[in-house]
Protein backbone atom coordinates (compact mmCIF):
# COMPACT_ATOMS: atom_id res chain seq x y z
CA UNK A 1 0.00 0.00 0.00
CA UNK A 2 1.38 3.39 -1.03
CA UNK A 3 1.46 5.83 1.86
CA UNK A 4 2.97 9.16 0.99
CA UNK A 5 3.30 11.90 3.55
CA UNK A 6 5.27 14.67 1.93
CA UNK A 7 5.64 17.95 3.77
CA UNK A 8 6.76 21.40 2.80
CA UNK A 9 7.18 23.74 5.70
CA UNK A 10 4.90 21.52 7.78
CA UNK A 11 2.04 21.28 5.27
CA UNK A 12 0.97 18.00 3.76
CA UNK A 13 1.06 18.16 -0.03
CA UNK A 14 -1.29 16.40 -2.47
CA UNK A 15 -0.19 13.19 -4.18
CA UNK A 16 -2.02 13.40 -7.52
CA UNK A 17 -3.33 16.05 -9.87
CA UNK A 18 -5.95 15.84 -12.57
CA UNK A 19 -6.81 18.25 -15.37
CA UNK A 20 -8.81 18.08 -18.57
CA UNK A 21 -6.28 17.46 -21.33
CA UNK A 22 -8.45 17.68 -24.45
CA UNK A 23 -11.80 16.93 -25.99
CA UNK A 24 -11.56 14.23 -28.66
CA UNK A 25 -15.21 14.35 -29.75
CA UNK A 26 -18.30 16.49 -29.33
CA UNK A 27 -19.78 16.86 -25.87
CA UNK A 28 -22.62 14.38 -25.33
CA UNK A 29 -26.08 15.54 -26.30
CA UNK A 30 -28.01 16.62 -23.24
CA UNK A 31 -24.98 17.27 -21.02
CA UNK A 32 -26.23 19.01 -17.89
CA UNK A 33 -25.22 22.43 -16.58
CA UNK A 34 -23.86 20.67 -13.49
CA UNK A 35 -21.62 18.50 -15.68
CA UNK A 36 -20.45 21.54 -17.64
CA UNK A 37 -19.59 23.20 -14.32
CA UNK A 38 -17.57 20.15 -13.25
CA UNK A 39 -15.80 20.11 -16.63
CA UNK A 40 -14.95 23.77 -16.16
CA UNK A 41 -13.51 23.00 -12.72
CA UNK A 42 -11.48 20.13 -14.19
CA UNK A 43 -10.06 22.51 -16.79
CA UNK A 44 -7.97 23.87 -13.93
CA UNK A 45 -5.51 21.70 -12.05
CA UNK A 46 -7.29 19.71 -9.32
CA UNK A 47 -5.39 17.84 -6.63
CA UNK A 48 -5.97 14.77 -4.48
CA UNK A 49 -4.18 13.82 -1.28
CA UNK A 50 -4.38 10.07 -1.82
CA UNK A 51 -5.16 7.47 -4.46
CA UNK A 52 -8.22 6.53 -2.39
CA UNK A 53 -9.52 10.11 -2.59
CA UNK A 54 -8.91 10.16 -6.33
CA UNK A 55 -10.71 6.86 -6.90
CA UNK A 56 -13.60 8.13 -4.77
CA UNK A 57 -13.87 11.09 -7.13
CA UNK A 58 -13.68 8.91 -10.28
CA UNK A 59 -16.56 6.79 -9.05
CA UNK A 60 -18.61 9.71 -7.72
CA UNK A 61 -22.02 10.20 -9.27
CA UNK A 62 -21.07 13.66 -10.59
CA UNK A 63 -17.97 12.43 -12.44
CA UNK A 64 -19.78 9.36 -13.78
CA UNK A 65 -22.55 11.58 -15.18
CA UNK A 66 -19.94 13.87 -16.76
CA UNK A 67 -18.08 11.12 -18.59
CA UNK A 68 -21.29 9.38 -19.65
CA UNK A 69 -21.64 5.86 -20.83
CA UNK A 70 -21.03 6.20 -24.56
CA UNK A 71 -18.02 6.78 -26.72
CA UNK A 72 -15.05 8.67 -25.26
CA UNK A 73 -15.16 12.43 -25.75
CA UNK A 74 -12.75 13.86 -23.18
CA UNK A 75 -9.24 12.94 -22.04
CA UNK A 76 -7.85 13.82 -18.63
CA UNK A 77 -4.25 13.95 -17.49
CA UNK A 78 -3.36 12.51 -14.10
CA UNK A 79 0.02 13.47 -12.70
CA UNK A 80 2.21 13.31 -9.64
CA UNK A 81 1.87 16.55 -7.70
CA UNK A 82 5.61 16.81 -7.08
CA UNK A 83 6.58 16.04 -10.66
CA UNK A 84 4.04 16.85 -13.38
CA UNK A 85 6.22 15.17 -15.98
CA UNK A 86 5.17 11.85 -14.44
CA UNK A 87 1.67 11.50 -15.76
CA UNK A 88 -0.86 9.32 -17.50
CA UNK A 89 -3.97 9.78 -19.58
CA UNK A 90 -7.42 8.82 -18.37
CA UNK A 91 -10.08 8.07 -20.96
CA UNK A 92 -13.56 6.90 -20.01
CA UNK A 93 -15.43 4.80 -22.54
CA UNK A 94 -18.33 2.37 -22.56
CA UNK A 95 -18.43 1.83 -18.78
CA UNK A 96 -14.65 1.49 -18.58
CA UNK A 97 -11.77 3.66 -17.53
CA UNK A 98 -8.60 3.44 -19.59
CA UNK A 99 -5.31 4.55 -18.05
CA UNK A 100 -2.35 5.11 -20.38
CA UNK A 101 1.11 5.61 -18.87
CA UNK A 102 3.03 8.51 -20.43
CA UNK A 103 6.36 7.86 -18.68
CA UNK A 104 7.07 4.30 -19.83
CA UNK A 105 7.89 3.11 -16.31
CA UNK A 106 7.13 -0.55 -17.04
CA UNK A 107 3.69 -0.42 -15.44
CA UNK A 108 1.18 -2.91 -16.89
CA UNK A 109 2.63 -2.73 -20.42
CA UNK A 110 1.72 0.97 -20.50
CA UNK A 111 -2.07 0.71 -20.30
CA UNK A 112 -4.87 -0.61 -18.16
CA UNK A 113 -8.60 -0.88 -18.79
CA UNK A 114 -11.24 -1.74 -16.19
CA UNK A 115 -14.59 -0.79 -14.75
CA UNK A 116 -13.79 -2.28 -11.33
CA UNK A 117 -13.10 0.27 -8.61
CA UNK A 118 -10.73 -1.98 -6.64
CA UNK A 119 -8.72 -3.02 -9.72
CA UNK A 120 -8.27 0.62 -10.75
CA UNK A 121 -7.30 1.55 -7.19
CA UNK A 122 -4.71 -1.24 -7.06
CA UNK A 123 -3.20 -0.41 -10.46
CA UNK A 124 -3.05 3.32 -9.81
CA UNK A 125 -1.29 2.72 -6.47
CA UNK A 126 1.20 0.48 -8.25
CA UNK A 127 1.85 3.15 -10.88
CA UNK A 128 2.41 5.75 -8.14
CA UNK A 129 4.89 3.48 -6.38
CA UNK A 130 6.82 3.02 -9.62
CA UNK A 131 7.08 6.72 -10.50
CA UNK A 132 7.05 8.51 -7.13
CA UNK A 133 10.24 10.29 -6.16
CA UNK A 134 9.75 12.85 -3.38
CA UNK A 135 12.98 14.66 -4.35
CA UNK A 136 11.99 15.11 -8.02
CA UNK A 137 10.41 18.46 -7.23
CA UNK A 138 13.84 19.83 -6.45
CA UNK A 139 15.77 18.35 -9.39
Amino acid sequence: MLVVNVSAMGDELPLLTMVKSKEIDEKPVGITEESLGLLSTLSSLCSFYSVDDFIGFLFSEKFQVLIGRGEPWVVFEIGMYLDHQKNMQLIATNNEIILVDNVECGWNDGAFKSNDRLEILRELKLWCELVFNPKSRFE
